[in-house]
């Protein structure tokens, strides 16, 4: 291979060496600000947001049941888990939607079909090659632009329109003297100069702190937040972001107050802070959603964990919201309550919720939010929970 085929595989593959958004975004015409954090392997809804008042839950749970004391009570039925607690923040600033026994709209417990269900916006896993948030990128007027913050483009992102990606976790320490022999290379060719020089305005936005960072289970969520809001903050950052992470699949030793999954929270809870801190002034136009792809089993299993399941739980947060509630249409813990016997038993569309999300925080019509979600005219968007 000889310099000029290297430097472009380099460039034209992400960047692979440095992984930042490679050009500059468009001129935002529209202040509102969407970043959509899913959280991959199915989180356990159940031990997030606690249903402590629910008279079958201690029965239920079992080993796995938090005491009343370690739970952060939203209401008489509902708390956050320990690890959870920095959202308290939120929660009393109104800027906290809690959603429980919400479900995407397919029954399945794999998470190749729940992950791919979620990000295209379908009702089914097959039947379409884009993702939500590329067609709300499509629908949405005036000049928009997106980024994927992920290790590689999720599917939520793919579609029609140009979306930037950055990946913090392929990043290693690079270099000052090494910058400058790889600038030497770009500056003597016309057509990769331009994206090399962006990716180091963007290294320069984004700061060294979050390449540093790891996946969820690393301690990485917070400087991977941090990174995000200085990336989404600037006058011509992005209208929409999506963020992932990992290692929310929890089949043994899930653990309690401190355990692993709310240590797990516990991070998430400081990323959300941290980038409400780091995004500024340009928090008022912006709306998180945090979702994942199922909940899991009621009842833990053999190995002190639980298994993948069916309902969950998850949260707006923003400035756009109504005020702070928990918004579910609770089933109940008991027997006959259960999905199967064996799940939460679903009772809120997550199309709903991000129809509601997108209509709010971008002023879109209703119609429009229907074309974001094919096929979906039948649920009606959650617009009441935004202000």
């Amino acid at each position: 291979m000889d310099r000029r085929d290297f430097v472009r595989n380099m460039c034209l593959g992400g960047i692979a060496t440095f992984g930042f958004p490679t050009v500059s975004f468009a001129h935002i015409r529209q202040p509102g600000r969407l970043v959509f954090v899913l959280l991959r392997g199915g989180f356990d809804g159940l031990a997030a947001v606690v249903p402590y008042g629910d008279p079958s839950y201690r029965s239920l749970r079992g080993a796995l049941a938090f005491d009343t004391s370690d739970v952060n009570a939203l209401d008489d039925t509902f708390g956050l888990a320990p690890g959870l607690a920095p959202l308290r923040a939120f929660w009393d600033d109104d800027e906290l939607v809690v959603l429980h026994a919400m479900a995407i709209p397919w029954r399945t417990r794999s998470h190749f079909d729940g992950q791919a269900i979620l990000e295209t916006g379908l009702d089914r896993p097959i039947g379409a090659s884009d993702g939500w948030l590329n067609r709300l990128l499509q629908v949405m007027p005036g000049d928009r632009s997106g980024i994927a913050i992920a290790a590689g483009m999720p599917r939520s992102m793919v579609g029609s329109h140009a979306v930037q990606t950055w990946s913090p976790a392929q990043l290693g320490v690079v270099s000052d003297e090494y910058l400058e022999r790889l600038a030497s290379l770009y500056r003597a060719d016309g057509t990769l100069h331009g994206p090399f020089e962006a990716a180091l305005q963007q290294q320069d936005a984004v700061g060294e702190e979050a390449m540093a960072g790891g996946g969820a289970r690393r301690g990485g969520i917070t400087p991977l937040m941090r990174a995000a809001a200085r990336i989404l903050r600037q006058d011509t950052g992005p209208n929409v972001a999506a963020v992932e992470f990992s290692g929310w699949d929890t089949h043994a030793n899930q653990g309690l107050a401190g355990g692993a999954l709310d240590r797990l929270l516990g991070q998430l809870a400081e990323g959300l802070v941290a980038f409400r801190t780091e995004m500024e002034t340009a928090w008022r136009d912006t709306t998180v959603v945090v979702m994942t792809e199922f909940g899991r089993t009621a009842r833990p299993n053999g190995t002190r964990g639980t298994d993948h399941g069916t309902a969950g739980a998850g949260f707006v947060i923003g400035p756009r919201i109504a005020r702070s509630a928990v918004l579910s249409d609770w089933p109940g813990l008991g027997g006959s309550a259960l999905y199967e016997g064996r799940d939460l038993k679903p009772t809120l569309d997550t199309r709903a919720v991000l129809k509601g999300a997108i209509a709010a925080t971008f002023d879109l019509t209703a119609t429009q939010a229907d074309r974001v979600f094919p096929d979906s005219a039948g649920v009606r968007g959650l617009y009441d929970m935004m202000g």
